[in-house]
């Protein structure tokens, strides 16, 4: 399942917006109070009801308060988020009303409701997986800035001894950190592969699940190897230039992206574990700051190793970062040049992986809308989302222009 279109009727700044989205990929930009979480917000509350209405699985909602619009100092009857899939007539909102007054229902206009979405759900999630037969897991997350606090476990008491596929959707939308789940089926599904090494007596029998997580880490980590859980102290060791490294000895970027990779990989492969690839089945994340804690040089790669590690998810990302914009620049304009890349050609731009901006949707948050902001013609990202950086580069050529007028003396 993905989203196509996401609208939203007086919810928080905004009286109606409506955001197209790409199919691979949508990047919000704006200043701080523009919008931009709030959309992840607004998206993550439309996904609720999915886990709202599969077993076992608890669905975020609105908030109490603040969720409603606000203009003339008065608060809109209701507001209302709209999800649309791709899925032709699949379609579902979510609705919170002001009050429980007749008045305030009445003010409520008629939307497409949650039944297409329930339905939908019911025969190709919730029948097959009573009835035994293949089917899968869809699979949402969102991840917000406080992922940058890990919440590493220091003993395993409370760990669950059991994993349905459903709980790979246990949290998925609350925006807080949950490194602690991953590590919990990680430690979980270790102890399983150890039990079929030896009966086996071969260490060379693996879980594909864990395979699956093992390869996401370092596929985007390629300096780090061996992913594993230690015990005495507890904790998740990885190896690093011939040295084993707890994640806690690691940089904030390291943490705050592994931890990332991990939770995301280790719900995908507890979604569909039985497929060739779980890393390659349909996703919706949602990341607000991509970039935070990350440096320059992995800021420049961190989206086309998502899009490449995770080959079928929905991605929808907001960042402040330039380089990232720079970044999926650089991937649009190689998707122009693929014919013309030889095997032999520089191997810089040969690996870069090709994005087709038929894919792709940028937005610049500004007042309240959402500008678009990928150029048609060019199929790149316009200047304009750079427009605070280009300000900052005024004012350097300002100065620079008094020195020249003044023989460069200061």
């Amino acid at each position: 399942m993905r989203l196509q279109l996401a609208t939203f009727d007086n919810f928080r700044l905004w009286e109606r917006l409506e955001v197209e989205l790409g199919s691979r990929l949508t990047l919000l930009m704006g200043e701080n109070g523009s919008g931009k979480t709030a959309i992840l917000d607004g998206v993550a509350i439309g996904l609720g009801e999915i886990l709202k209405h599969l077993p076992g699985v608890t669905g975020i909602d609105f908030r109490k308060r603040g969720e409603i619009h606000q203009s003339g100092n008065r608060v809109r009857p209701y507001t209302r988020v709209t999800l649309k899939s791709t899925i032709p007539g699949l379609e579902w909102e979510r609705v919170q009303r002001r009050d429980r007054s007749r008045t305030t229902a009445a003010a409520v206009p008629t939307g497409p409701g949650v039944r297409s979405l329930r339905n939908h759900l019911d025969e190709k999630v919730i029948d097959p997986s009573q009835e035994d037969r293949d089917f899968e897991m869809p699979v949402v997350a969102y991840y917000g800035v406080s992922r940058a606090v890990l919440d590493i476990p220091l003993r395993r008491r409370n760990f669950p001894t059991d994993y349905s596929r459903f709980d790979a959707l246990v949290g998925a939308l609350e925006a807080s950190t949950r490194f602690k789940s991953a590590f919990a089926w990680f430690y979980f599904k270790e102890n399983e592969e150890h039990t079929r090494q030896k009966a086996a007596r071969s260490f060379d029998v693996t879980l594909p699940e864990l395979d699956a997580v093992r390869r996401a880490i370092t596929r985007v980590f390629p300096d780090l190897s061996n992913p594993r859980i230690e015990v005495n102290p507890l904790r998740l060791a990885v190896d690093k230039e011939g040295e084993t490294f707890d994640i806690a000895q690691l940089s904030d970027g390291y943490q705050t992206l592994l931890g990332l990779i991990m939770d995301l990989a280790a719900r995908m492969a507890m979604a569909n574990p039985d497929q060739d690839d779980p890393l390659a089945a349909e996703a919706v994340v949602m990341i607000d700051e991509v970039d935070l804690h990350l440096h320059p040089a992995w800021q420049r790669r961190v989206v086309g190793d998502l899009l490449a590690t995770f080959p079928r998810t929905q991605f929808i990302l907001t960042t402040h970062s330039p380089y990232i914009v720079e970044a999926l620049n650089n991937h649009l304009q190689r998707y122009r040049i693929e014919g013309l890349v030889r095997d032999d050609g520089e191997a810089e731009v040969r690996d870069l992986m090709a994005l087709d901006p038929a894919d792709v949707a940028a937005y610049g948050m500004q007042g309240r809308e959402a500008v678009e902001l990928l150029d048609g013609s060019s199929g790149l990202l316009d200047d304009r989302l750079l427009q605070h950086f280009n300000e900052i580069n005024q004012l350097y050529d300002r100065m620079r222009d008094i020195e020249w007028e003044h023989g460069g003396e200061a």
